[in-house]
C-alpha cells in the first residue's frame, strides 16, 4: 500500500517537511524499516536529510565553488595581459621585427656630415644599455666643426620604447653639478631632403647651468622622438607612442662657458638632419 507521511529532519530547509509516499506491502514492512505508524502519517525513528536539504548544499557549495574559480581566472588574464603589454613596450621578450634592420641602418651614420667631424666614437656604460635595452642599437660620437671648431655630442638609439622615451636630460643631467635654467621650450626645425621633400621636425630644447667652476658653465640639450619619419617633441612620447613597440630617439649636446647665444646645437642638427633621416628607417 501507498501512505503518505511526513519527514522529520534536524536540518531547516523549505522542504524539510514535505509530504513524500512510502509504498509498504503492510505494518509488518513499516516495522522492519523501524518507522513506527501514527494515523495516516509516518515519522522515521531516526532522523535523517532529506534530498532536498542535500541539493540546497550542494547548490550553496558549487556557487562558491564557481565564484572563487571565476576570480582566479579574471586575476591571471589581467596579470597576463599587464605583463605582456609592459613586455612589448619595454622589449623584454626580445627583438621586434624590424629593429634590427633599423639598429643596423642607424650605425651607418656617416662619420663627416659637411663641416661636421666626428672626432670621437665612444661607448654608453653597460648599466645605461641595459637600462634602456639598447645592445647594438645606438651611437655615441662627438662631432666637430672644421670651420668654427664647435664641439656637440650626438646620442642616437633605436629601442623599445617603454624604455627609451622615459629617460630624458632632466632626468639624467640634472643634479648637484647642474641645475635647470627654465622649463624646456619646443623649437622648429624645417628640413630640407636630398630629394627636395620638406620636413617640419621639432625637438625639446633644455639648458642647464653650472653650480660650480669645477664643471662647464652652459649646457645645452636638444632631444626628440621619432617613429622614423618625423622627429616631434611631445609632451608625453610613452603615451603618444605607446602603439610603436620600438622608436628613435636623438639627443645633442654642446657645452660653453657663456651662454651660447650662437645656438650651436640647433646649427648642428639644421646642417646634419638631412642626412640623418637618410639613416632612419620608417616603423615597420
Amino acid at each position: 500500500m501507498v501512505l503518505p507521511y511526513r519527514l522529520a529532519s534536524d536540518v531547516a530547509t523549505p522542504h524539510a517537511t514535505s509530504t513524500c509516499y512510502l509504498l509498504l506491502p503492510g505494518k509488518s514492512d513499516a516495522a522492519k524499516l523501524g518507522i513506527k505508524l501514527s494515523g495516516k502519517s509516518l515519522r522515521p525513528v531516526v532522523p535523517f536529510i532529506t534530498f532536498s536539504s542535500l541539493y540546497q548544499k550542494s547548490r550553496i557549495m558549487n556557487a562558491k565553488t564557481i565564484s572563487l574559480f571565476t576570480g582566479i581566472v579574471i586575476v591571471v588574464v589581467i596579470t597576463v595581459a599587464v605583463t605582456g603589454y609592459s613586455g612589448s613596450l619595454t622589449g623584454r621578450w626580445g627583438a621586434f621585427q624590424g629593429l634590427v634592420e633599423a639598429s643596423e641602418t642607424l650605425r651607418r651614420l656617416p662619420l663627416e656630415i659637411g663641416d661636421w667631424k666626428a672626432d670621437k666614437e665612444g661607448e654608453l656604460d653597460q648599466t645605461s644599455i641595459n637600462m634602456l635595452r639598447i645592445r647594438d642599437a645606438y651611437i655615441y660620437r662627438s662631432y666637430k666643426n672644421v670651420v668654427t671648431q664647435e664641439v656637440v655630442y650626438l646620442t642616437m638609439m633605436v629601442g623599445p620604447t617603454g624604455k627609451v622615451t622615459v629617460h630624458t636630460p632632466e632626468v639624467c643631467f640634472g643634479g648637484k653639478a647642474y641645475e635647470k635654467d627654465a622649463a624646456r621650450t619646443s623649437i622648429p626645425i624645417n628640413v630640407v631632403l636630398p630629394s627636395g621633400d620638406e620636413i617640419a621636425d621639432s625637438f625639446w630644447k633644455i639648458n642647464f647651468t653650472g653650480r660650480s667652476l669645477d664643471v662647464s658653465n652652459h649646457v645645452s640639450f636638444y632631444y626628440a622622438v621619432s617613429t622614423g619619419s618625423v622627429w616631434e617633441a611631445v609632451e608625453n612620447p610613452r603615451v603618444t607612442f605607446q602603439t610603436y613597440r620600438y622608436v628613435y630617439k636623438l639627443q645633442a649636446e654642446a657645452f660653453s662657458g657663456a651662454t651660447d647665444k650662437e645656438d650651436t646645437v640647433k646649427k648642428f642638427l639644421t646642417d646634419c638632419l638631412p642626412t640623418i633621416h637618410g639613416f632612419m628607417l620608417p616603423y615597420k
